[in-house]
């Protein structure tokens, strides 16, 4: 099998990584079927998710996508032509998460938030995350931005004509 052609990154802040809080919350048999997804579709598809059932643009924000997990690990395994562990076999619940992200670089995709869809279907609920994700970016790229700068040396000084 190939490598992944994307990068994921969890966004990061006050040493906290909310998207793998997430994940670290749900029940064992949706964990893994977010950690499936992630791994073997996201990471290879990355904004590609987009043009399928896994995905669609955000409108309303500058570059946000919505990864969308609705398959168990097990089937998410067969239907890339993955072997499925024995113990996963078993395993079914109904699966409806969402994960919010943003992608830059060099293929990279940025995770900056989730949410259990299944449990909580409101739409209140999910223009909530994407205004936490609107927000996580909008921080995400004023750091980043600041980090480019001190890694050029520094604010430049304007130069031109003073003035009185």
């Amino acid at each position: 099998m190939r490598a992944p052609e994307w990068e994921l990154e969890f966004y990061e802040e006050n040493g906290r990584e909310p998207v793998l809080d997430f994940l670290r919350g749900l029940d064992e048999l949706k964990e893994q079927s977010l950690a499936a997804a992630l791994d073997n579709v996201l990471a290879y598809e990355g904004t590609a998710v987009c043009g399928s059932s896994w995905g669609k643009w955000v409108g309303g924000t500058n570059g946000i996508f919505e990864f969308r997990v609705r398959h168990d690990a097990a089937t998410i395994l067969r239907e890339r032509g993955l072997p499925v562990p024995e113990e996963l076999e078993e395993a079914h619940t109904d699966i409806l998460l969402r994960v919010f992200c943003h992608a830059h670089g060099k293929k990279v995709v940025l995770l900056l938030a989730g949410y259990d869809k299944g449990k909580e279907p409101s739409d209140k609920r999910q223009n909530a995350e994407i205004k936490r994700a609107k927000q996580r970016l909008t921080r995400w790229k004023a750091r980043e931005g600041l980090d480019k700068l001190a890694r050029r040396g520094g604010a430049r000084k304007r130069r031109g004509k003073r003035r009185p």
